[in-house]
């Protein structure tokens, strides 16, 4: 099914009456701020802050449809909490691309899973195809759009106006630049890029100044794509899947998305990077599809564990395709995986019982690399329809004791990720702050859960006049937080 001229878009359009479409729907510049946000329940007086959130949100042009989920331009979204309530607004990051092609009226180069002809990433500058859709950071006091292959993006974190390519004053090109960076107590934040083409892994730290105080580039053999990585007192930690990418495939037209083979017989490998001298070791796993990892530490002789989302194959990610044309068949996707790596021996993983198909697994910001307790993500509960996508849980976990705490919405949602909301920097996050899309009234909500009590349900729901496409990744800034520009 051709992606460019209009097949795509008209096998979308047949299939509208489907309420689930509407996150993959593209939503019209004009149409992206809600201004105060009707509330149903009550927001907590000290939830004061910005909930930014990131995700493709230009899905067509022209005639044009991409076939791929990831492929839209980034869409960044603020829910702002002051003392009037919430309010909701929202921007297209204005990349080179963006607005190249806006003026075009339809697409001039390839996305990472929609191939434009011969035209390929081999040979266009990566930043030329940046549509900085993943996620948002604040570092620095700085807004940051990411992406995965390529630079980030620099916003004004107050009107969400696109100031350009962040310049870190750099000797070295700080790129490709993960869109998970890990940022430490102390301000500092590690980040990597993954570079299959060249075989190369590049690790940056950037202290809390912004200064760029480490660029590593190492050369690795049979580098997959890498999406996450973990930091823990000492190290980085790399799961590397068993994808073999393929050049060659790239080069023939066909999309960065498909030119990887899945190839289990070699197995999953864990890489495990020194902070202080980049000494590493490797590990062996059991072949296994890498979604997103929660957290890690290490304890005092050196033990790191973990946990991650992981699939025994990749089928699940097709779905990211079979959704741009309005049709959906369920394959079962990632668990939660508990890993353990010693510093001599082999490493041990476990899928704890009793929990079903999750994603986006976020912990508590102050606990990022260090001992924690709780990991939250989004659960897909068994009796949710085959032909219907998405997630209908809220998860926290206890890495511990391996006991849960859920709150189950039901078929009428589609829950996006949801990320701990801190308003002090003493004791445990409070609150739970994320989105989802009530395909009943074919709305979008922002939800507000206390993170101590997420069987209970949502204390506060605020519904958006409209659905918004689905977003990915997203933070929470707590007002206290130093920003630029103000």
């Amino acid at each position: 099914m051709n992606w460019t001229d209009g097949t795509l878009k008209a096998s979308f359009e047949a299939s509208r009456d489907k309420p689930w479409t509407d996150g993959f729907a593209t939503v019209h510049p004009d149409n992206l701020d809600s201004g105060p946000l009707h509330v149903e329940g009550e927001l907590p007086e000290e939830l004061r802050g910005t909930f930014f959130r990131n995700g493709p949100g230009r899905h067509e042009l022209g005639q044009a449809r991409y076939s791929h989920k990831w492929d839209g331009d980034g869409m960044v979204q603020a829910f702002r909490f002051t003392d009037e309530g919430v309010r909701h607004e929202g921007r297209f990051v204005r990349t080179a691309k963006y607005l190249r092609e806006s003026e075009a009226g339809h697409p001039l180069v390839s996305a990472f899973g929609s191939a434009l002809g011969d035209q390929g990433a081999l040979d266009t500058d990566i930043d030329e195809m940046n549509v900085a859709n993943i996620s948002v950071c604040l570092h620095g006091g700085e807004l940051l759009a990411l992406w995965e292959a390529g630079s980030a993006y620099q916003l004004d974190p107050y009107d969400l106006r696109t100031i350009g390519l962040k310049d870190w004053k750099s000797s070295e090109p700080i790129r490709p630049f993960s869109a998970h960076p890990k940022i430490e107590n102390d301000g500092g934040l590690w980040n990597f890029g993954a570079d299959p083409i060249a075989g190369e892994l590049s690790v940056f730290h950037i202290n809390q100044a912004g200064d760029v105080d480490v660029c590593r580039r190492l050369k690795i053999e049979q580098l997959p794509p890498i999406h996450d990585f973990a930091v823990t007192a000492r190290h980085l930690v790399f799961i590397l899947s068993p994808l073999v990418f393929s050049v060659d495939r790239l080069r023939d037209g066909v999309p960065f998305a498909r030119s990887s083979s899945w190839e289990p017989e070699h197995g999953t490998r864990a890489l495990v990077l020194s902070k202080e001298d980049f000494a590493h070791r490797w590990y062996r796993l059991p072949p296994l599809a890498l979604f997103h990892i929660g957290n890690a530490w290490e304890d005092e002789r050196g033990t790191i564990r973990l946990d991650f989302m992981g699939a025994d194959d990749p089928r699940s990610m097709m779905s990211a395709w079979s959704v741009m044309t309005g049709q959906y068949r369920h394959a079962r996707g990632s668990v939660l995986r508990l890993l353990t790596l010693p510093p001599a021996g082999d490493a041990l993983m476990t899928t704890p019982e009793g929990l079903g198909e999750g994603e986006f697994p976020v912990v508590d910001p102050l606990s990022i690399g260090r001992r924690y307790r709780h990991v939250l993500y989004v659960g897909r509960s068994a009796n949710r329809p085959a032909n219907l996508p998405g997630w209908d849980q809220l998860v926290a976990f206890d890495v511990e004791s391996g006991r849960t705490s859920e709150y189950n919405f039901g078929d009428r949602w589609f829950i996006e990720e949801h990320v701990f909301a801190r308003t002090s920097d003493a004791g445990p996050a409070a609150w739970i702050v994320g989105t989802g899309l009530d395909m009943a009234r074919r709305q979008t909500a922002l939800l507000v859960f206390s993170a101590s009590r997420v069987s209970a349900g949502p204390v506060a729901v605020a519904y958006l006049p409209r659905a918004l496409p689905f977003g990915l990744h997203g933070t929470f800034v707590p007002a206290s937080a130093r920003t630029s520009n103000r």
